[in-house]
């Protein structure tokens, strides 16, 4: 992680979209951001690949930048993981700040932290839609832990908002992930050796639907494995 890279790439894409063009850009500012963070200068950014637009091409290879939905990469990780190598940028939003501004003027109305806590966990959950290929040696996964601004709209009707766009305040940290043991050292050192989906989601906090996708990304890379159950929970063992 470059602290300073990353204030340099955050300074220049912001200076390019003025705040009252937020929500009107073809491209949202976490994605613009990051990716000038990972992919440098505009030559190298948008650059097709075995049939595909790359966000990112360097020295490093493909460089593919997800802030939500990471299945959709999965088509073209199957294309492009066999002839080259791939990283997968998808951000941690571990803070949240939520702006409200009024929809005409864009006065603050507010300014409050969401309560919500996103940690390292949901993010592998959401890798789920892509685990088939988290195995493959080309592949790397990056996950920069952001603060955030998301700017909201005040609507007319009562109570109501719509969400503008995010933009990033501040990287704190980067998971590389690479091998099945980096997934493996992200385990809550806690977890028993035969553990259901329902404590992993207490370990990790996180809902049961998430600790399952985790489960099943744990299980596509071999870390654990079905153990037996427990009433009618399904049983779970680190390999």
């Amino acid at each position: 992680m470059d602290s300073v890279r990353f204030d340099e790439a955050l300074k220049k894409m912001t200076a390019e979209r003025p705040r009252q063009g937020i929500g009107t850009l073809g491209e949202k500012i976490v994605h613009a951001v990051l990716k000038e963070y990972y992919g440098g200068g505009d030559e190298s950014k948008e650059i097709k690949v075995g049939g595909f637009v790359a966000d990112c091409v360097c020295e490093a290879g493909v460089v593919e930048i997800q802030t939500r939905q990471l299945y959709r990469l999965d088509r073209k990780l199957a294309a492009l993981l066999p002839v080259c190598r791939v990283t997968v940028v998808f951000p941690v939003e571990k803070e949240k700040t939520i702006i409200t501004v009024d929809e005409e003027s864009g006065e603050l109305i507010s300014r409050r932290r969401s309560p919500k806590h996103v940690t390292v966990y949901h993010a592998i959950a959401q890798l789920y839609g892509i685990r088939q290929h988290l195995a493959d040696d080309n592949l790397t996964v990056r996950l920069p832990v952001l603060s955030v601004e998301e700017f909201r709209s005040a609507t007319k009707k009562r109570g109501r908002t719509a969400k503008l766009d995010r933009v990033p305040t501040a990287m704190s940290d980067e998971i590389v992930l690479t091998r099945p043991e980096d997934y493996a050292a992200l385990l809550p050192a806690s977890l028993p050796d035969r553990f259901t989906s329902a404590e992993l989601a207490k370990l990790c906090h996180i809902d049961r639907d998430s600790a399952r996708q985790v489960i099943g990304v744990l299980k596509q890379l071999q870390l654990v494995s079905e153990s037996g159950r427990r009433g009618r929970s399904k049983l779970f063992s680190p390999v």
